[in-house]
């Protein structure tokens, strides 16, 4: 069962671009990944491959690409730590 379509908001609690590249879709993949990936190995996965993708995406992005690289440093820790909240939002849909 796909995710809800208010599930899927893009960069919780962060920009959803720098400048004029946006990083939205990376962070809709990432919320894909928490919704459908139930194990405690793909939720670390999902978090890893968002910074990395983060960074990549703006690593020709000028003057943001140490915004982006702080943001992927520390939305990792955020996500590592906090971000059990989120993986476990599924349950409290209705949808566990």
């Amino acid at each position: 069962m796909p995710p809800p379509a208010a599930y899927l908001d893009g960069c919780t609690l962060a920009p959803d671009r720098f400048g004029s590249v946006s990083h939205k879709d990376i962070c809709t993949a990432h919320d894909r990944d928490y919704w459908m990936k139930r194990r405690f190995t793909d939720k670390w996965a999902a978090d890893f491959v968002w910074a990395v993708r983060i960074v990549a995406r703006h690593s020709s992005n000028g003057g943001w690409v140490l915004a982006a690289l702080a943001l992927a440093v520390l939305g990792w820790l955020a996500l590592t730590t906090v971000g059990w909240w989120f993986w476990l939002r599924r349950a409290r849909w209705g949808n566990a």
